[in-house]
């Protein structure tokens, strides 16, 4: 209510006349620097948002876990505890399904399953097509693990774990797969030319309704164990030990050793040939920008390496390694350059991505050490 005497409030505040300018009654917004549309340079972020992380840019395939706008130095390390965590657990439901279904059907009893040496004995003959299923399903589980751990990490997009266009290139990764054929093939042929020489082998009978069974759970399974053995050894780990290290050369050593350690199994000259294999996939890994090369070559070598065994040709249908020699290391790393060689002027000669542009997707970028100076 207005005073006594005093005439009635104007509803608004009083104009000044017009072509004057009104008095300033709160400071302006500051202005910033102009930046031409498209340019982010030089604009920090709105308080609240997550700036991101210090990469380089382009990115190489063993550092985009620093690209995520989550990245913090210790989620790599949360993945990795959580993929052995969502394994283990997986293993115990594939361990029990085998157990009853050996029982169940007789390929197993309750004495051999509390005898160490029978039960690594009859897990290891791959002439057996449950213990075959089981050997190959229970490094398979290892592939969804993965994606899994990283989502739970808050490590996004899990795409990043396939290759720099976060994406899995089929065309590249189906191409890869024939000079990876010519490559095995050969390889395995030279390994039957000692026996010209010595004490041919006495192939050991399967039945073949067996191995018939046992085509079918190679060709499904392994490619499974291949590529998740890859996305475990060149894909997680790679990653987690390049998003501390930017060097990619100590990622490549430490993750090879981690995968030869997987191999224990093997004496010193397979558990040698092993390394040289870890370490070819994971500079192809490197070179390529992405796991389909890798994948590639672990799967046509290990589907042709069950072939050979589950057929009994060999002599065996056993898995190990004894008798090697020091000469098969050596033979491996020769046919792993040449695989490496045809690999990599194939990916110059197509134009695959080798890095990743922030912002702009895969880019085709010649590591540092291979540009001309």
């Amino acid at each position: 209510m207005s005073g006594v005497g005093q005439g009635p409030q104007p509803p608004y505040p009083p104009q000044p006349p017009y072509g004057e300018f009104a008095p300033q009654q709160q400071p302006a917004y500051p202005q910033g620097p102009y930046v031409p549309p498209g340019s982010s340079q030089n604009v920090p972020p709105y308080p609240g948002m997550i700036a991101p992380p210090p990469v380089e840019d382009p990115t190489p395939y063993h550092r985009l876990f620093r690209t995520s706008r989550r990245y913090a130095w210790w989620r790599p390390l949360v993945a990795v505890a959580l993929f052995i965590v969502f394994y283990l657990v997986l293993s115990i439901v594939v361990a029990v399904a085998w157990f009853i279904a050996a029982l169940a059907s007789g390929d197993a009893d309750f004495a051999m399953m509390t005898d160490p040496t029978a039960l690594l004995a009859h897990l290891s003959d791959t002439s057996n097509p449950l213990s075959l299923a089981y050997l190959l399903a229970s490094v398979a589980i290892m592939l969804p693990c993965v994606p899994l751990a990283m989502l739970c990490a808050g490590l996004r997009p899990v795409g990043l774990r396939h290759s720099v266009a976060f994406r899995i290139r089929w065309r590249w990764m189906l191409w890869c797969a024939i000079p990876a054929l010519v490559i095995t093939v050969v390889n395995s042929a030279l390994s039957f030319l000692p026996l010209a020489f010595g004490e041919p082998l006495v192939p050991v009978p399967v039945p073949a309704a067996t191995f018939a069974v046992s085509v079918v759970v190679i060709l499904l399974l392994v490619p499974l164990q291949s590529a998740a053995e890859e996305y475990v050894f060149r894909g997680l780990m790679l990653q987690t030990l390049g998003a501390w290290l930017r060097p990619v050369w100590p990622a490549i050593v430490l993750s090879t050793v981690i995968f030869t350690i997987g191999h224990t199994q093997y004496e010193i000259w397979g558990m040698l040939s092993v390394a040289v294999m870890g370490a070819g996939f994971a500079v192809v890994t490197w070179r390529t920008g992405g796991l389909e090369a890798a994948i590639a070559l672990h799967v046509v070598n290990n589907v042709i390496s069950f072939l050979l065994l589950t057929s009994g040709v060999l002599g065996t249908t056993v898995m190990s390694s004894e008798g090697s020699g020091p000469l098969a290391p050596l033979v491996q790393a020769v046919f792993t350059a040449a695989y490496l060689l045809w690999v990599e002027l194939a990916a110059r000669r197509r134009g695959i991505a080798r890095v990743r542009r922030l912002g702009e997707g895969a880019s085709v970028e010649t590591p540092s050490f291979a540009r001309r100076r």
